[in-house]
């Protein structure tokens, strides 16, 4: 787990993972450079539990660096990420675990293997909504490879391949995310969506499980903003633009990602205006495009009343 000034809830974290029924367990966390109480409170738990091993950051270098020092001292066989405002269910460790091996003995043929789990999210106002995740499908072939980065950045149709891959309900053999090469420090947002691409494009399979193992309490930081999120978006597609079809596709993909933030922003005249460009110039992708968006409408509402409300 990584924090970042959040001395009071990351107690209640450390005590959430503890209380994971899987042994042997290690709680590798990592405070980046926090400036309030956070690393005494990391440091206090540690000391009265073996299992916690606590790292700390000479400065602040974002959550994908900090994970990548996770990544580093780990010494199990598998990682599981939890964030510091959520807590996990009891059995989550064990049964993404059995989600992961089950699998890898029928359908990844030894390719790597990423799983996800739904999540309950807890919103500003209190309400709650449940995030589902990619793959949640049993017994069959999980979404993977070149397609999953397909739908991930070009929104390409992929069955069984909607719904969030947030990396608080993650978890992946600590080879695979060694053998990738950890998570790029350059994004401090959507890290865990390029780590997700990188795979992808490895061969990797994404399995879900359906039942929220994760409930994820959505709490305002300075960087949870919608232009945080729509520069560290374009940067992503920038990335990996060799997995578009071309220089007009990957055009339309960026200027997708805009029309998208002015509509989370609710730029209504700058929406339209953009929208009536896209579906003049490019009508089959913007239908495919929004055929797409509207099961996930609830979503998108939720994500931009949140950064509305208290991330900018």
């Amino acid at each position: 787990m990584t924090t970042y000034n959040a001395g009071q809830s990351v107690a209640r974290l450390i005590y959430t993972a503890l209380e994971q029924d899987w042994r042997p367990i290690e709680i590798v966390i990592v405070d980046d450079a926090s400036t309030d109480a956070s690393w005494e409170a990391i440091s206090s738990l540690a000391a009265a539990h073996p299992e916690v091993r606590a790292f700390r950051q000479e400065v602040n270098r974002g959550v994908g660096a900090a994970r990548n020092r996770i990544v580093k001292e780990a010494r199990g066989a598998f990682i599981a990420f939890f964030d510091d405002d959520d807590e996990s269910v009891p059995e989550r460790v064990r049964l993404q675990v059995r989600r992961i091996v089950d699998y890898e003995a029928r359908f990844a043929g030894g390719a790597p293997v990423i799983c996800h789990s739904a999540r309950r999210q807890i919103m500003l106002d209190g309400k709650q909504r449940i995030e589902t995740t990619m793959g949640e499908r049993a017994g069959v072939a999980a979404p993977h490879g070149r397609a999953v980065a397909r739908r991930i950045l070009a929104g390409d149709t992929l069955e069984d391949g909607y719904g969030a891959l947030a990396t608080c309900s993650q978890m992946a053999r600590t080879e695979t995310y060694r053998q990738l090469g950890g998570f790029d420090p350059a994004f401090r947002r959507v890290e865990d969506t390029e780590f997700c691409v990188r795979l992808a494009l490895a061969g990797g399979h994404f399995v879900g499980i359906g039942a929220p193992l994760v409930t994820q309490t959505l709490t305002k930081t300075s960087d949870k903003s919608l232009e945080a999120e729509l520069g560290y978006k374009l940067m992503l597609i920038d990335k990996h633009r060799e997995v578009f079809d071309g220089e007009r596709h990957y055009r339309y993909c960026r200027d997708w990602a805009v029309t998208k933030y002015h509509w989370l922003a609710r730029h209504r005249a700058h929406f339209a205006l953009r929208m009536l460009a896209a579906a003049s110039l490019h009508p089959r992708l913007t239908w495919q495009r929004l055929r797409l968006a509207v099961p996930n409408l609830e979503g998108n509402r939720a994500f931009s009343a949140f950064h509305r409300a208290g991330g900018e």
